[in-house]
């Protein structure tokens, strides 16, 4: 009886659907991918994902995963470990610092979805931008997020790295150009890992743009103004 390769249920520009595929590039894990539209969401996806939310992963038949941080977790122990630490209180401390960039992408959601005026819109990005402070005041990655080994924390910064050039284009607000020294010298470092450029179609950027600008926040209006043929 063959058996069912892994499948993720995603969004082509979800943050939390590429640290999975992130981590199965890392690893060589062979999956299929299906993207679904999430302002009309299939009825199937009831079945499969008790919040109706994506990534949702099948690691067999009927059997499925919820969550992309147990998700990816769990890629990580079943292929042989090496993205988190195996001491628990090294784990503990990677785990938190992504739990924080979780409270960062709620941030940028607020963004995309509810700033309705300018004022809110930089009242979100001065947040955001402040808490990026504290990340460059409370430790100096080196390559990366632990030394030379690239690990799951990267790859959940990565995802919210990501979104600063659009956010630029909606705001005045500097958050890739205006990255301290020691965040900018790790992204530029993480960008470039082929597994980080593969989680995410060529033409991200100008597909992020068009997804926002469909959205009713001050910022799809922006760059709805800006980029948008009419």
């Amino acid at each position: 009886m063959s058996v069912e390769p892994y499948k993720i249920v995603g969004h082509r520009l979800c943050p939390y659907v590429q640290r999975v595929v992130i981590v199965m590039r890392e690893k060589g894990i062979a999956f299929e991918r299906t993207d679904i539209d999430l302002d009309n969401k299939p009825a199937w996806l009831d079945d499969i994902s008790p919040g109706r939310q994506v990534p949702v992963f099948r690691i067999g038949p009927d059997d499925w995963l919820f969550e992309s941080s147990v998700i990816a977790c769990y890629l990580d122990r079943v292929s042989g470990g090496g993205l988190m630490p195996g001491d628990p209180l090294a784990r503990a401390r990677h785990e938190a610092w992504m739990g924080y960039a979780d409270d960062l992408l709620t941030i940028i959601a607020r963004i995309i979805y509810r700033d309705a005026d300018a004022s809110a819109l930089s009242t979100s990005m001065t947040e955001l931008a402040e808490r990026l402070k504290i990340i460059d005041e409370r430790f100096r990655p080196r390559q990366y997020f632990a030394g030379e080994a690239f690990g799951l924390v990267d790859a959940v910064f990565a995802t919210l790295f990501r979104y600063f050039p659009v956010l630029e284009a909606a705001s005045d607000a500097k958050l890739e150009t205006g990255l301290p020294g020691a965040l900018a010298d790790w992204w530029t470092v993480v960008r470039r890992r082929a597994s980080v450029t593969d989680a995410v179609p060529r033409t991200y950027e100008a597909e992020l743009i068009q997804f926002i600008a469909a959205k009713k926040s001050y910022a799809g209006h922006v760059l709805a103004q800006r980029y948008v043929r009419r």
